[in-house]
């Protein structure tokens, strides 16, 4: 993970007895992370497919001890701008991974004893380091692309020593050593994904533990430890299924979900998943975390490939005569294409899935609460996919009222390549904001 240098006086540290002040910031970095690493807590965790916390920051403007939720919760970064500005929040987030660290982005800030026993432990771990054969094989065998051999023994001797101290299931101890780990991999991230064969300055281990811990003490002494914290309550569950929360008890949403065609969440996150055994195969991936998102990439079918037709009769009627010729003109492509991607059995899946989550947010707003989504459109093959549009218009047949679909920016100009087909109108990614309808 490349970090960006910032000075404490650019830095946002909120004191959660005075609210903290959110800049101004261009309609085009709101969608992105860019901004992230100004703020305390946030920077602690920063992950590329999220939002800025300006941008939850404004949907939060007119909220008196409200109620925030966010059905993709990621790294938690709208539910730590809610508590920041004294609202409750609730997220959701099937990651497995995403659930541990937005869980320790939420907490009350950590104290210096816990910080010191943390420290001592990871410190204690390095100098016991343990060998990569204590790994799957395929696990082994990729995480050894990533690290040097001593730096990966010293890694996973951290790793053994948290938990014989008692702080396996301590999220905050997790996110410490995963942010150890990013920045101690040698491999370049290319884009998102980590590429073994493309190299980059690591840190060492014990460079690495100093850095990563001076940051969460310094803002932690910032902040302080506060019993006035708002709560956040983060459920590691798919929000096609937001039964947790009570019908009409929330006063706005904020959240992005995944955009078709793009990050594939699972990939992203498989040098963590490995590192810390919650996976040991690709297999295991695929079955324990791709199989509980929502669908939105091709390497993601897995229990979608046969039930297309249940899938396509859970859209609304009025949507299918738009996404019916755009998925047999898919089919029809994957026929002639040498990659035989398998677009076509992306798109009923996702919308399906898509309009639980919107029914299930529509429940769970008070009257006239408001929802917010940064979400883009896609093109597979050059054929072009309005999913912001789309959204909306399920959204507005389902009742919710105001509904505005705003280009933020645009996206995936500097991907173009002579193989890969766009838009031939350009992609962007997009603010809908609806309201429910108030009671008469």
């Amino acid at each position: 993970m490349k970090s960006t240098e910032v000075s404490a006086a650019q830095m946002s540290f909120p004191d959660f007895a005075e609210r903290p002040r959110f800049a101004e910031v261009s309609r085009e970095r709101l969608p992105t992370n860019t901004t992230a690493n100004r703020h305390a807590v946030h920077r602690w965790f920063n992950f590329i497919a999220g939002f800025a916390p300006e941008f939850v920051a404004q949907q939060c403007q007119t909220l008196v001890d409200g109620v925030l939720l966010d059905p993709f919760a990621g790294c938690g970064t709208s539910l730590v701008v809610a508590q920041s500005l004294g609202h409750r929040a609730v997220g959701f987030e099937a990651h497995p991974f995403f659930v541990r660290i937005a869980r320790a982005k939420t907490e009350p800030p950590p104290q210096e004893s816990r910080l010191r026993a943390i420290e001592a432990a990871l410190l204690n771990g390095i100098q016991a380091p343990e060998q990569a054969s204590s790994l799957t094989k395929s696990a082994e065998a990729f995480l050894g692309k990533l690290f040097e051999e001593r730096t990966l023994q010293q890694l996973l001797g951290a790793r053994s020593t948290l938990e014989k101290a008692g702080m396996g299931a301590d999220d905050v101890a997790f996110l410490l050593l995963s942010r150890v780990v990013d920045r101690c991999s040698k491999a370049q991230t290319d884009g998102i994904y980590k590429a073994p064969t493309s190299a980059k300055k690591a840190d060492l281990p014990l460079d690495a533990i100093h850095t990563v811990i001076g940051e969460v003490r310094h803002d932690s002494a910032l902040i302080g430890w506060s019993e006035k914290l708002p709560a956040a309550v983060l459920h590691h569950s798919s929000s096609e299924d937001m039964s947790a929360v009570e019908t009409a008890s929330v006063d706005v949403i904020v959240t992005s979900p995944p955009y078709l065609n793009n990050f594939d969440f699972a990939e992203m996150t498989r040098m963590h998943l490995y590192f810390w055994g919650i996976c040991g195969s690709w297999r295991e991936i695929t079955n324990a975390v791709r199989s509980k998102l929502v669908v939105n990439t091709t390497t993601a079918l897995t229990g979608h490939r046969d039930i297309q037709s249940q899938h396509r009769d859970g859209i609304a009627d009025s949507l299918l005569p738009d996404l019916d010729p755009i998925v047999a003109a898919l089919a029809q492509e994957r026929r002639v294409r040498t990659g035989k991607k398998e677009y076509d059995l992306l798109v009923y899946p996702y919308f399906a899935q898509m309009t639980r989550v919107l029914l299930e947010m529509q429940r769970c707003l008070v009257n006239g609460g408001a929802a917010h989504i940064v979400v883009a459109d896609a093109a597979f093959y050059g054929i072009h996919v309005s999913t912001p549009q789309f959204l909306a218009s399920v959204m507005s047949e389902m009742g919710f009222q105001d509904v505005r679909c705003i280009k933020l920016r645009d996206r995936g100009h500097r991907w173009v390549l002579n193989k890969r087909e766009g838009s031939p109108t350009g992609l962007g990614e997009y603010h809908l904001s609806a309201k429910r309808e108030r009671a008469s």
